[in-house]
């Protein structure tokens, strides 16, 4: 569905329904301590792009979404993690940020994040800093965020940057014993 405000609709939205057969579903409350995250690429770019698009905003940079088919890149991810891969979620309403926040309530974790080695581009991070942006709280449309047991994080990581839309892809935190409300 999409949410569109009073007056913003000049045209017409189509809607499109994906049906598909899996062999397991993979949550986005399965973390448990000491499971590792990893962010399938850099976050911020469909959120900044978008905005400055929407807004005639005239920054430098290639500010460019990330819009793209990702099942072919998480089915090599699950094939190399297997049952390790325990959370899956998409960092679009609230980016990253959101995305872990909810992640760690439903599983009842805390989240211990690198922000160091979240990737971002320059493009984003320059467009981000002058217009007082987060990047962690911008929308993210062709990225994904794992929830992975120790144990596979590198053959997961090995697998998504294998991938031409993974290269960039990070391992970004830590689940740790803490309040699910920190």
């Amino acid at each position: 569905t999409k949410v569109m405000g009073k007056g913003e609709l000049d045209g017409i939205v189509l809607n499109t329904t994906g049906i598909a057969l899996t062999d397991r579903v993979v949550p986005d409350s399965g973390l448990r301590v000491g499971d590792v995250l990893i962010v399938t690429g850099t976050i911020g770019d469909h959120g900044l792009a978008v905005m400055a698009k929407r807004h005639g905003l005239a920054l430098e940079g290639d500010l460019l979404s990330d819009v793209a088919p990702i099942n072919r890149m998480i089915a090599s991810a699950l094939r190399a993690g297997g049952e390790g891969v325990v959370a899956l979620k998409d960092p679009t309403r609230g980016g990253l940020s959101s995305a872990l926040h909810e992640m760690a309530g439903k599983s009842r974790v805390g989240i211990l994040l690198d922000e160091t080695a979240v990737p971002v581009t320059e493009a984003v991070r320059a467009a981000a800093d002058l217009l007082g942006i987060d990047p962690l709280h911008v929308a993210n449309e062709g990225k994904v965020v794992m929830g992975v047991r120790p144990d596979r994080a590198e053959a997961v990581l090995a697998a998504v940057r294998a991938h031409p839309l993974g290269r960039d892809a990070a391992l970004v935190g830590t689940c740790i014993a803490d309040s699910p409300r920190r």
